[in-house]
């Protein structure tokens, strides 16, 4: 008896020791520890000088309160009735929503009136391309207004949401404006530059899932130290405030609220090597400039996306090591033998072989539009970059300059798929 007492208060006591050590032990992620507010802005954005050589150069969050309240239409997107009584076609506005279904997603097609009567009750979101017939009632964002910001102002997306149990963990390859039109949200943020090591516990790879995965709700600290000394930076967004995320900072969303968000990313690579004396010319703020006016036409892309990869399915091109050396053949560069480039091409398989058993599908490509083609045509213009400075790196003589004209070709034809508005 004497035994077993002494066994239960030694073992109390670890886990007091255990409590004081990690006070946000079994805690929801960011709810407890080395916590950072957000620097705040009141009805305003940071101006576009800001906001390039600052908040992208050094990779630092901004948060915007009630700087959309003051926008012309901002109380149309209050209620649901608003919009399908005075936005004109939306109603019957064909979309792709995400149902979640036995854990897991599939994307349904149905009619804007539809999901809208919908979504309330069931696991469905909308996550795309903003409907061209909303465009017109939102502003683009005033730092996004520039000349120099709109050539590399990379789309706007629109989501719809329910109220969120479990919260969802997202990261980004953009810098991007996160704004909320209505609802609310908790976020928290985590700087993936600074902790490299933690995403690969908050968000693994493929090859790399953790048995059992990190559960946000409940953060074992046992199971993944590395997550008691990480900084978290955190924020509740309600109606009317809009958030800097830079890119590669992983950030976690729960939806308090059936919300509405815009999300507007921009191209990290070219946002660091924007031209800063332009920045400081920007015109002046126009209310009524508003994102139907940006030229989102695929008219001016000489090729797109989809013909790229439905040309290696159509010819039986299988498999990883196939497709890699289509690639290095396209591109005039062997892929095998750079680590670097191959790890990108690498990412960029992974997320198109939507199933995971390392063959691409014209089903699956089909499955790939939306938010997701600007995340995939990036990646494959990120890796064409690498492989063109590699080759700067070697040789200036023009004479040599024959692979490196065929590659930025490749790499322009790459490049304008971004902007397309579909696959």
């Amino acid at each position: 008896m004497d035994s077993f007492i002494v066994i239960l208060l030694f073992s109390l006591i670890s886990l007091v020791c255990s409590a004081n050590r990690n006070p946000g032990h079994l805690k929801p992620l960011g709810s407890v520890g080395n916590l950072v507010l957000i620097k705040e802005l009141q009805r305003e954005f940071p101006t576009a000088s800001q906001l390039f050589t600052y908040h992208v150069a050094k990779s630092e969050p901004s948060l915007s309160r009630q700087v959309l309240n003051d926008n012309k239409n901002f109380s149309l997107w209050q209620t649901d009735e608003q919009l399908l009584e005075h936005v004109y076609g939306l109603a019957d506005t064909k979309i792709q929503v995400e149902a979640f279904i036995a854990r897991q997603r599939h994307r349904i097609p149905m009619t804007f009136d539809a999901f809208l009567q919908r979504y309330k009750k069931e696991p469905l979101m909308f996550a795309d391309n903003i409907p061209k017939v909303l465009q017109k009632y939102l502003v683009v964002p005033k730092p996004l207004q520039c000349d120099a910001a709109l050539e590399i102002f990379q789309s706007a997306i629109l989501i719809i949401n329910g109220i969120n149990a479990s919260p969802l963990l997202l990261n980004e390859e953009y810098d991007h404006f996160h704004c909320i039109l209505r609802g609310h949200k908790k976020m928290v943020l985590i700087n993936m530059i600074k902790y490299p090591d933690v995403r690969k516990i908050v968000i693994p790879e493929k090859k790399q899932q953790q048995e059992p995965p990190m559960n946000p709700d409940r953060v074992d600290f046992d199971q993944f130290p590395a997550l008691a000394d990480v900084e978290y930076h955190v924020a509740n967004l309600t109606s009317g405030d809009c958030i800097f995320i830079p890119s590669s900072w992983t950030f976690q969303e729960r939806s308090l609220e059936h919300t509405f968000s815009i999300i507007y990313n921009v191209k990290h690579r070219r946002a660091l090597n924007i031209d800063g004396k332009e920045l400081n010319e920007c015109a002046d703020y126009d209310s009524t400039f508003t994102l139907d006016q940006i030229d989102w036409s695929v008219e001016r892309q000489p090729q797109s996306f989809k013909d790229l990869i439905m040309n290696l399915i159509n010819t039986n091109v299988v498999g990883f090591e196939k497709w890699r050396e289509y690639f290095s053949k396209h591109l005039s560069h062997d892929l095998a033998s750079d680590s670097e480039a191959s790890a990108i091409f690498e990412e960029f398989y992974d997320i198109i072989d939507v199933d995971g058993d390392g063959q691409v599908t014209k089903k699956e490509v089909e499955q790939i539009n939306g938010a997701h083609q600007h995340h995939i045509t990036d990646i494959l213009y990120e890796m064409v970059k690498v492989i063109n400075t590699k080759r700067d790196a070697k040789t200036s003589k023009p004479v040599e300059n024959n692979g490196e004209e065929q590659s930025i070709e490749n790499e322009d034809q790459i490049q304008s798929s971004h902007d397309q508005s579909e696959l």
